[in-house]
C-alpha cells in the first residue's frame, strides 16, 4: 500500500507560538482523477499590545495633628480681677496672657550656649515652678532653640497695641526644649498653693499654648509667677472649659467684677502633649521676663544633670 506523502508549513504567530499545517501530497505514481486547483494559503497575522497595569492605591488616612479626644477632667474656680481695663481686653489679645500675640525670635548671639545658668542662690525661698517637671519621668531635656521675646507697645483698651523691638535684659527670655510628638506634658510643680489644692488658674489657652498663673490675680503683672508653654496640643477637654469659661458675654468681661472662674488646676494635672520636637517655654515673674535656663531657679529638680 501506498503513502501519499505530507508536506508540513510552520508559521510564527505573535508571542512566538507556531502554527504547523499538514498537507497531504499524492505519492509518487499516484494520478489524481481530476486536477487539483492551485492550494493558496491566506495568512494574516494578528497584532497584541502589552500594556502596564495601573492600580489606584488608596487614599492614606492622614494622621490627625493632635489628639481628638481626652479622658482628662477639669473643674473652674475662683479668679480675682486685677487689671483695670475698661472696657476689659480680651485675652487673646493680650500679649501679656498670649505669648503668640506678643511672639519671639530665634537668638543669634553665638555666646550664649543652650545649657543651663547658674545665676547664684535662688531668688525665692519659695520654691518657684520647676520645669523638669512638666515631663514624665522627671528630666532635663535637650535646649533646642534659645528665643528672645519681643517687647509691647500698649494702647488704650480694647486696642492691643503693637509689637516692639526683641527684648535684650536677659539675653534669653524664651527656651525651646526638645520633645517627641504628642509626649504628655504636665503643670510644673512648685511650692505654691493657691487654697484647696490647686497651684495654677489657666489664664489664656487655644490649641497650641497655655499661659498658666501661679496665683488667683487674672494678670500677668501682678506679683507672682506666669508660665507660657508654646506649640503643644492642648488638652481638648481643658481648651473646651477655658473657652466656656472666657466667654466674652460672661463674667470675665465685666468691669468692675471681683471674681469669676477660670480653669484651676493642681501641681502635676497634664496640659496636653507637645504638638512636635519643640515646646518653647517663658516665664514671667510680676510682669518681667526672666532667663528660663536659671538653674537655681526653674532647675532645682534636675535629674542626671
Amino acid at each position: 500500500m501506498r503513502r501519499n506523502a505530507r508536506l508540513y508549513i510552520v508559521a510564527v504567530l505573535g508571542g512566538g507560538a507556531l502554527l504547523m499545517l499538514a498537507l497531504a501530497m499524492p505519492a509518487a505514481g499516484d494520478r489524481p482523477a481530476q486536477p487539483s486547483a492551485p492550494l493558496t494559503i491566506v495568512f494574516t497575522p494578528t497584532a497584541y499590545y502589552y500594556l502596564p497595569l495601573v492600580e489606584r492605591q488608596p487614599t492614606p488616612t492622614p494622621t490627625p495633628v493632635c489628639p481628638p479626644t481626652s479622658t482628662n477632667v477639669y473643674v473652674g474656680g475662683y479668679a480675682f480681677q486685677f487689671d483695670k481695663d475698661n472696657p476689659v481686653r480680651p485675652a487673646y489679645n493680650h500679649a501679656d496672657k498670649n505669648i503668640e500675640l506678643r511672639s519671639y525670635a530665634p537668638l543669634t548671639d553665638s555666646s550664649q550656649q543652650p545649657v543651663l545658668v547658674d545665676y547664684g542662690p535662688p531668688g525665692d525661698e519659695t520654691q518657684p515652678p520647676q520645669f523638669a517637671t512638666l515631663f514624665a519621668p522627671y528630666r532635663v531635656p535637650t535646649f533646642s532653640t534659645l528665643y528672645r521675646v519681643y517687647n509691647w507697645n500698649w494702647a488704650p483698651s480694647p486696642d492691643p497695641g503693637t509689637r516692639g523691638a526683641l527684648m535684650t535684659y536677659p539675653v534669653v527670655t524664651a527656651l525651646g526644649m526638645a520633645t517627641t510628638r504628642w509626649e504628655p506634658l504636665y503643670v510644673p510643680v512648685s511650692g505654691y498653693d493657691i487654697g484647696s489644692g490647686i497651684e495654677v488658674i489657666v489664664l489664656y489657652a487655644d490649641d497650641d499654648t497655655l499661659a498658666l498663673r501661679y496665683t488667683r490675680e487674672d494678670s500677668s503683672g501682678a506679683p507672682g509667677y506666669t508660665v507660657h508653654i508654646d506649640n503643644i496640643c492642648t488638652d481638648p477637654n481643658l481648651l473646651a472649659l477655658y473657652n466656656q469659661l472666657d466667654d466674652p458675654a460672661g463674667p470675665r468681661y465685666v468691669y468692675p467684677n471681683p471674681s469669676y472662674d477660670l480653669p484651676n488646676l493642681p501641681a502635676g494635672q497634664p496640659l496636653g502633649v507637645a504638638r512636635n520636637t519643640e515646646i518653647v517655654v517663658a516665664i514671667v515673674d510680676t510682669g518681667a521676663f526672666l532667663d528660663s535656663r536659671s538653674m537655681n531657679d526653674w532647675w532645682q529638680i534636675r535629674p542626671g544633670y
